[in-house]
Protein backbone atom coordinates (compact mmCIF):
# COMPACT_ATOMS: atom_id res chain seq x y z
CA UNK A 1 0.00 0.00 0.00
CA UNK A 2 0.73 3.74 -0.78
CA UNK A 3 1.28 6.05 1.80
CA UNK A 4 1.09 9.67 1.02
CA UNK A 5 3.39 13.01 1.90
CA UNK A 6 2.01 16.82 1.10
CA UNK A 7 4.12 19.48 -0.02
CA UNK A 8 3.85 22.08 2.59
CA UNK A 9 2.39 24.44 -0.03
CA UNK A 10 -0.48 22.42 -0.46
CA UNK A 11 -1.00 21.54 2.79
CA UNK A 12 -1.36 25.36 3.40
CA UNK A 13 -3.79 25.42 0.64
CA UNK A 14 -6.33 22.77 2.25
CA UNK A 15 -5.74 24.98 5.49
CA UNK A 16 -6.73 27.90 3.94
CA UNK A 17 -9.24 26.36 1.69
CA UNK A 18 -11.20 24.88 4.84
CA UNK A 19 -11.38 28.19 6.53
CA UNK A 20 -12.55 30.07 3.76
CA UNK A 21 -15.68 27.57 3.47
CA UNK A 22 -15.77 27.08 7.28
CA UNK A 23 -16.03 31.27 7.08
CA UNK A 24 -19.39 30.81 5.13
CA UNK A 25 -20.74 27.74 6.69
CA UNK A 26 -19.21 25.48 9.76
CA UNK A 27 -20.90 22.22 8.31
CA UNK A 28 -19.17 22.71 4.79
CA UNK A 29 -15.81 23.14 6.05
CA UNK A 30 -16.09 20.04 8.21
CA UNK A 31 -17.58 18.46 4.96
CA UNK A 32 -14.66 19.85 3.38
CA UNK A 33 -12.38 18.50 5.94
CA UNK A 34 -13.48 15.02 5.37
CA UNK A 35 -13.53 14.91 1.34
CA UNK A 36 -10.02 15.66 1.40
CA UNK A 37 -9.08 12.96 3.97
CA UNK A 38 -11.58 10.69 1.63
CA UNK A 39 -9.49 11.89 -1.43
CA UNK A 40 -5.83 11.24 0.59
CA UNK A 41 -7.14 7.81 1.06
CA UNK A 42 -8.05 6.71 -2.23
CA UNK A 43 -4.73 8.39 -4.15
CA UNK A 44 -3.27 5.62 -1.78
CA UNK A 45 -5.66 2.24 -1.90
CA UNK A 46 -5.50 2.62 -5.78
CA UNK A 47 -3.41 5.61 -6.84
CA UNK A 48 -3.38 4.45 -10.89
CA UNK A 49 -6.98 4.61 -11.06
CA UNK A 50 -6.50 8.33 -11.92
CA UNK A 51 -5.27 8.97 -15.31
CA UNK A 52 -2.76 11.44 -16.11
CA UNK A 53 -3.69 14.98 -16.75
CA UNK A 54 -0.17 16.94 -17.16
CA UNK A 55 3.16 14.60 -17.31
CA UNK A 56 3.65 12.63 -14.57
CA UNK A 57 1.02 14.32 -12.63
CA UNK A 58 -2.43 12.71 -11.71
CA UNK A 59 -5.31 14.50 -10.00
CA UNK A 60 -8.32 13.39 -7.70
CA UNK A 61 -11.88 15.15 -7.02
CA UNK A 62 -11.97 16.08 -3.48
CA UNK A 63 -15.46 15.70 -2.70
CA UNK A 64 -17.95 17.47 -4.16
CA UNK A 65 -16.10 20.78 -4.03
CA UNK A 66 -14.58 22.61 -7.18
CA UNK A 67 -10.93 21.21 -5.40
CA UNK A 68 -8.69 18.81 -7.05
CA UNK A 69 -5.57 16.84 -5.33
CA UNK A 70 -2.59 16.96 -7.58
CA UNK A 71 -0.24 14.00 -7.16
CA UNK A 72 2.32 12.29 -8.75
CA UNK A 73 3.85 8.32 -7.44
CA UNK A 74 7.32 7.99 -6.30
CA UNK A 75 7.79 4.45 -5.39
CA UNK A 76 5.69 3.67 -2.97
CA UNK A 77 4.86 7.71 -1.86
CA UNK A 78 2.13 9.48 -3.10
CA UNK A 79 3.09 13.41 -3.41
CA UNK A 80 0.64 15.16 -3.38
CA UNK A 81 2.11 18.52 -4.66
CA UNK A 82 -1.67 20.63 -4.56
CA UNK A 83 -4.90 21.29 -3.14
CA UNK A 84 -6.21 23.47 -6.38
CA UNK A 85 -8.87 25.20 -7.21
CA UNK A 86 -10.25 24.21 -10.07
CA UNK A 87 -10.93 28.02 -11.37
CA UNK A 88 -7.46 28.70 -10.20
CA UNK A 89 -4.75 29.31 -13.11
CA UNK A 90 -3.49 26.08 -14.11
CA UNK A 91 -0.13 25.16 -13.86
CA UNK A 92 0.67 27.37 -10.15
CA UNK A 93 2.31 24.51 -8.87
CA UNK A 94 4.05 22.85 -11.45
CA UNK A 95 7.50 24.62 -10.01
CA UNK A 96 6.82 22.01 -6.60
CA UNK A 97 7.62 19.28 -8.35
CA UNK A 98 11.28 20.75 -8.38
CA UNK A 99 11.30 21.78 -5.04
CA UNK A 100 9.98 19.05 -3.69
CA UNK A 101 11.69 18.63 0.45
CA UNK A 102 13.31 15.72 1.29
Amino acid sequence: MFHFRLHPEAQNEAFAAREYITADDLIEGELFGSAVDDALARSCEAPLLYAYFDGEFRKIRVGKFRYNLVFRIRGEEIQILAVMHMSRRPGYWEKRATTWPE
